[in-house]
């Protein structure tokens, strides 16, 4: 995509110098004497819709652990772009489009900053770009310890979520973008790739863990553990009775138990194919319809009243997602 506006590198070394008084004040575990001298990093992955900034910010930081974790990416960093006053009159939807390469590099940029100088680092990854297979490697090398997060949803869920999510952004003023289903069935082909290296590196540092999670209607919408596991030796991913003391969710129409075990007799990745499961399924069941139905019906309401800013295709997709779910 070219954007209208432009950039230079030294406009993206200037949003990086004004950044990182705040984002790399924390301190480096790295260096401390009184804990593991081990740089962790906390990684949230699931396809756009899935819900990983919520269960990150509501869930995984308020716990206190990540306090000394730094950021790669937040919607502010967009307002740095040098013409971002200009494009802004034009709305929300106008500036995420046209910050989008800007915002890439920035976040290059941090992270190359944030990686050689060992900080414990969160990062976010909707699955849309190859390119987060590749670092994993280099962080185990690094001695990182991995905490890896995974949600799946079903990929019209997602995309529901997308749609909503977008409508709500418009209501509020807030940059997102609106995302179509061929985008989020796109990240789905470098999946394998990125959750398997994911997988990977957390058998080579003990005290890394991975959890899969389910979120849909049938989890209330929350993002639910459907099995935790501890690297507890080299080479070993041990699954969990619970995950911090909540019960597993069960999916009786998929695989009944969910896990991720690697050993000598299991040295292959497993988490990619049971989050494809849930991913791929169908929503066969009439009250996850139904309540599909409702939601869809409740995003166009909404969406209605902020024609034109909402784009047609918006209204077109939640109308067929009516369609598709009323029908048995």
């Amino acid at each position: 995509m070219t954007s209208q506006y432009t950039y230079t590198e030294a406009d993206v070394n200037k949003a990086f110098t004004a950044l990182s008084a705040t984002v790399f004040h924390k301190g480096l575990d790295a260096h401390s004497r009184d804990c593991n001298p081990c740089p962790k990093i906390l990684i949230v992955a699931g396809a756009q819709g899935s819900g990983k900034t919520y269960l990150l910010e509501k869930k995984l930081l308020p716990t206190g652990c990540y306090e000394n974790y730094v950021r790669l990416y937040l919607p502010r960093f967009r307002e740095l772009h040098p013409q971002y006053d200009m494009m802004k009159n034009r709305g929300v939807l106008h500036v995420y489009e046209n910050t989008e390469r800007f915002v890439w590099a920035l976040g290059h940029k941090m992270h190359e900053y944030a990686f050689s100088n060992r900080y414990n680092i969160i990062m976010e990854t909707a699955l849309d770009s190859d390119g987060f297979a590749k670092f994993p490697p280099d962080a185990v090398k690094k001695g990182y310890r991995f905490e890896v997060h995974m949600i799946a949803c079903q990929k019209e869920f997602s995309h529901w979520a997308t749609l909503d999510r977008g409508v709500k952004s418009i209501e509020k003023n807030e940059l997102e973008r609106f995302m179509p289903l061929s985008k989020i069935e796109a990240s789905q082909l470098n999946a394998r790739a990125i959750l398997d290296a994911f997988e990977n590196a957390c058998t080579k540092v003990p005290g890394s863990e991975i959890t899969l999670y389910h979120r849909g209607i049938e989890t209330g919408m929350e993002s639910k553990p459907l099995c935790h596991s501890a690297c507890t030796s080299p080479s070993e991913l041990t699954p969990q009775s619970e995950y911090n003391g909540q019960p597993f969710v069960r999916l009786p129409s998929l695989n009944p138990s969910f896990e991720i075990r690697r050993n000598a007799q299991a040295n292959f990745p497993c988490s990619y194919l049971q989050y494809a499961q849930v991913v791929n399924a169908g929503m066969i069941d009439i009250r996850v319809r139904d309540e599909m139905v409702k939601l869809n019906c409740k995003t166009l309401e909404r969406a209605q009243a902020l024609i034109p800013q909402v784009p047609s295709v918006v209204f077109r997709d939640l109308s067929m997602y009516v369609l598709k779910y009323i029908n048995p």
